[in-house]
């Protein structure tokens, strides 16, 4: 039975700052199967409108779609960006500048991890805040969408939540970059870098 730890270490680093990169790695895995599902969702939303669509042109009675594949469509995919952007990070997948990393022959590459950590940390720890408050403003206010007449603080948490994964990787990039370990994981990654 995988429980996904089977993904992570099983030896390696030890102390503070491991402990706190396996729990960001965790809750990064944990968002990642929730994006995959998100994909799946909207896959099927798209190929079910699509179908619909389809029929409809040759029962002019029958609905062109479902009505609500264009705004959900849209929620899956915020939803899947931003619940699988911290794994697509610690597994190093994400698009990087590596002629700066390589600079100097690699004598620079820890300070420009920390240094791009760091900003990571000044732009996600910020955009997480930003996002939870939307959501209790919009849940505040009870605010409806237009055509589903869905709740909308419901696909703005789920934004939040993924920018607090991603800030949580973030912040555990910056320690763990700090102390000179390892910030990435490409055992982790679905898929293997483009070169």
């Amino acid at each position: 039975m995988c429980d996904g730890t089977d993904y992570l270490p099983k030896a390696g680093p030890r102390g503070p700052i491991a402990a706190l990169q396996r729990a960001a790695d965790l809750a990064s895995l944990a968002g990642a199967w929730i994006a995959g599902l998100c994909i799946v969702a909207l896959t099927l939303l798209v190929l079910i409108d699509t179908l619909m669509a389809f029929v409809s042109r040759m029962i002019p009675a029958f609905p062109s779609g479902t009505g609500v594949g264009w705004e959900y469509s849209a929620y899956l995919m915020g939803a899947a960006f931003l619940l699988g952007s911290g794994m697509t990070l610690r597994a190093g997948l994400q698009l990087r500048v590596e002629l700066l990393l390589a600079a100097g022959k690699g004598r620079f590459a820890r300070l420009i991890e920390c240094m791009s950590a760091l900003l990571g940390c000044i732009v996600t720890v910020p955009l997480t805040v930003w996002l939870a408050q939307f959501a209790h403003r919009t849940w505040t206010y009870g605010e409806v969408s237009q055509d589903s007449f869905t709740p909308l603080w419901i696909p703005q948490v789920v934004l939040a939540v993924g920018a607090g994964i991603l800030a949580f990787q973030m912040v555990a990039r910056l320690f763990t970059a700090l102390i000179g370990h390892p910030v990435n994981n490409p055992a982790l990654g679905a898929a293997s870098a483009i070169e």
